[in-house]
């Protein structure tokens, strides 16, 4: 069994929660993640990211901000870290960088 560690981030974007969740599901499936789903009751997009060595998953949960007219996204990455590939570079920063670059 592996042992798998967390990583979570949190952003203020602008724009309303719908069209983030929309964005989201994009964003991940543009970035190479596969079976993304999303949940619009929860307001939670999901991915697997499986790319030699880095093999994770990814939730992002969109949730209206205090501000008006912004969002919050809360993304979690959650990967192994048992193996000799994490000593030299964390699967979840990994993971993280690879969907803000796919969210923009």
């Amino acid at each position: 069994m592996a042992i798998r560690k967390s990583v979570e981030e949190t952003l203020v974007v602008a724009g309303e929660r719908d069209e983030w969740l929309t964005r989201c599901a994009k964003g991940l499936i543009t970035a190479g993640f596969k079976d993304v789903q999303t949940s619009t009751v929860l307001g939670q997009v999901t991915g697997t990211y499986k790319k030699f060595p880095t093999n994770g998953e990814l939730a992002i949960t969109v949730v209206p901000s205090a501000q008006s007219g912004h969002t919050q996204l809360t993304l979690r990455s959650t990967a192994a870290v048992d193996n000799v590939y994490a000593l030299f570079s964390s699967p979840n920063k990994k993971i993280l960088a690879t969907a803000k670059a796919g969210l923009g």
